[in-house]
């Protein structure tokens, strides 16, 4: 643990970065984030864990279908309401304008399609927005329904743990909702979004993420509190950190 944290301090990573420099050699891959994480990871799982299976029992193939349906059609009419002047706009996603978080839900579509035609995408960092972030997002949407569907994904498995697609589809589901309501926080847009499957969308966030780390530099950030009569994306946005007062 310790030689993590101490590989991941920027003193540390630039001292490595010069000695490439002045010996001439390649300099190593940057290590800051990936260690901290890491460590974060080994602090809050020190012993090893049995897999909980019942997270993938509870997952209907064709329900999630339908939550995907809903979200990405309400989070729609969210991306087509951005104007060009709010895409620098902040959101509640620390460090990320607007655009940066609709590149990342694109992304996400993407990425998701691409696991299901048996080839994951390796270009996280790449722009996948272009001028036209509407037609992206619209496209993206597109392209991850048709292989969900035509693919066979939600009624396969994938990886060492046979992971149901079904649940990889669900985690989709919870992403897009959640940055749905980062972007309707940033833009000024209501934030009751598919209320229809809203839910169970924050019901399966709590079977997938309830023991995941709430501590520097894990995904998410401690749960906050929802104020009274809060929808449940306002709910979901809270137990994923965020401040939905």
């Amino acid at each position: 643990m310790e030689q993590l944290e101490c590989a991941a301090e920027p003193a540390v990573e630039r001292y490595w970065q010069l000695l490439c420099t002045v010996t001439g050699r390649p300099a190593p891959p940057r290590w800051d984030l990936a260690g901290t994480w890491t460590a974060a990871a080994l602090r809050a799982h020190l012993r090893p864990s049995e897999l909980d299976r019942s997270t993938f029992d509870a997952t209907d193939p064709d329900r999630v279908l339908y939550a995907y349906e809903q979200v990405t059609r309400d989070v729609m009419v969210l991306v087509a309401a951005v104007r060009p002047g709010d895409l620098a706009l902040p959101t509640p996603c620390a460090g990320w304008t607007v655009r940066q978080l609709l590149d990342h839900m694109v992304w996400e579509n993407l990425m998701t399609a691409s696991i299901a035609e048996g080839a994951p995408r390796t270009d996280h960092t790449a722009d996948h927005l272009g001028d036209d972030h509407l037609a992206a997002f619209a496209d993206s949407a597109r392209i991850a329904l048709a292989a969900f569907t035509g693919s066979g994904m939600l009624h396969r498995t994938y990886g060492p743990y046979e992971a149901p697609g079904a649940v990889i589809v669900q985690q989709v589901v919870v992403e897009l909702l959640a940055h749905g309501w980062d972007l309707a926080r940033a833009t000024g847009a209501p934030t009751v979004l598919a209320p229809e499957v809203a839910e169970e969308t924050l019901a399966a966030a709590r079977r997938i993420y309830g023991a995941a780390p709430r501590t520097a530099g894990s995904s998410f950030a401690p749960e906050r509190p929802a104020p009274a009569g809060a929808s449940a994306a306002d709910r979901l946005a809270a137990f994923l950190g965020r401040d939905p007062a």
